[in-house]
């Protein structure tokens, strides 16, 4: 694998087990779990103090932070840190001072950039506030704020897909020769650039068309109306998040393969990028002919929540984060396990774990989670996603892993 092909959150810091796995693995998964736990009570849970589950506000900060974690890491390698703090600074105070540092961008992402510079001088559906203040719509201050932040986590989104693509799919290319900032930059921009692009086509249709009367000389109808059966832009989200999976899995589980054997970066990428969007609006239709199985229904507008298309286009999305899930914490606390084994099978058994280790993740959530999160019993809820908790979950224990080093279970050897 060269440089070029370098991908999403593989920049961990050379690092060992103090104890042997199984119970390495297992002590940093209970430590993150019991972390989860407590973050997601004071910040987001229904019944504590913050209540940022709405859930589109706690979804849209875990999804901001992870963005811009992705940036720190993936897009510029830690900078403005220095390789000698990243490398010898006290674990505990860096990890504090990589997260407090990428939160605190986010914040200033969500509620300056999106609520008071985005919302109140450009497309205000980005913000909640400015919405309200416009009256109309913004008349139901719940409404509003939901609707806004919708917006971001689509944007967001795109931001994130559209960037891990280029990283994954061409690297550094074209710029691979230029200075690290300047590389760095350049993929940030045309990341945000793209995102933009797929954000105009894909969900934007439907945002305007959420605000009454729907706003008909703003955007055009919809146009994935015959195939989605649904205006709601969640039919984009139900491909984008398990093509990211895909893209993700492609370094975390199968080591760059298969595109890594393709020679030539702009054939590579352009490969990578096909192949990966198809793959992802395959699985999403062959996830709604298994959910039509399951519920014994096919999916209709107008019909019971889990009928609705909109939510199975959702739900795709949700069931393909408890997968990432798993493969996150297969890597991360497992240490990629197997790896004896030659390379197609031993990524064949880990991709396998991670379907089925996010099948279970799944079935916890859902029968543990009313009692330990506050969320609405029951599968097909409306107005409540499972994504809230499995980003705040992934986005922890990425920071753990990479922040923190593992500690206290792993330590440094260089």
């Amino acid at each position: 694998m060269t440089v070029e092909q370098d991908t999403s959150l593989h920049h961990e810091r050379p690092t060992k087990n103090v104890i042997p796995q199984p119970w390495a693995g297992t002590i940093n998964l209970a430590i993150v779990l019991i972390i989860s736990q407590i973050v997601w009570y004071f910040l987001f849970s229904p019944g504590g103090p913050v209540s940022l589950y709405t859930p589109n506000v706690g979804l849209s900060l875990v999804i901001t932070i992870l963005m811009v974690i992705h940036w720190g890491v993936d897009v510029f390698d830690f900078w403005p840190f220095s390789r000698n703090f990243m490398e010898k600074g006290n674990v505990i105070f860096k990890g504090f001072s990589l997260l407090g540092f990428y939160v605190a961008i986010a914040a200033l992402i969500m509620f300056g950039v999106y609520y008071n510079v985005i919302g109140r001088f450009g497309p205000i559906f980005f913000s909640g506030p400015q919405l309200i203040a416009s009256g109309g719509l913004g008349q139901y201050a719940q409404t509003a704020i939901e609707n806004g932040c919708y917006a971001q986590i689509m944007m967001n989104t795109c931001i994130i897909f559209m960037t891990i693509l280029w990283l994954t799919s061409f690297g550094y290319a074209p710029w691979v020769n230029c200075g690290k900032l300047t590389r760095s930059f350049s993929v940030w921009v045309i990341g945000l650039l793209l995102a933009v692009i797929v954000f105009v086509f894909l969900f934007f249709p439907h945002i305007a068309y959420m605000f009454y009367p729907a706003q008909s000389f703003m955007a055009a109808v919809p146009w994935w109306e015959n195939w989605a059966m649904t205006r709601s832009s969640l039919f984009h989200f139900g491909w984008i998040v398990p093509a990211l999976v895909l893209l993700y899995w492609t370094r975390m589980l199968w080591e760059g393969r298969p595109f890594a054997l393709i020679r030539g970066t702009w054939l590579r990428g352009i490969v990578t990028a096909v192949s990966v969007i198809v793959a992802g609006i395959v699985i999403m239709r062959l996830a709604n002919s298994i959910m039509t199985w399951y519920f014994g229904a096919e999916a209709i507008e107008g019909g019971m929540t889990t009928e609705q298309p909109a939510w199975r286009w959702n739900h795709v999305a949700e069931m393909a984060m408890f997968m990432q899930a798993a493969a996150a914490i297969l890597h991360f606390y497992f240490d990629n396990w197997p790896i004896m084994l030659n390379l197609p099978l031993r990524a064949i058994v880990r991709t396998f774990i991670a379907i089925i280790g996010g099948l279970v993740i799944a079935k916890l959530y859902y029968v543990i989670g009313p009692k330990l999160l506050g969320t609405v019993p029951g599968l097909g809820q409306e107005n409540d996603t499972s994504l809230a908790w499995t980003v705040m979950f992934l986005m922890l224990m990425i920071s753990h892993a990479l922040f923190f080093d593992g500690f206290p279970v792993k330590q440094r050897t260089g």
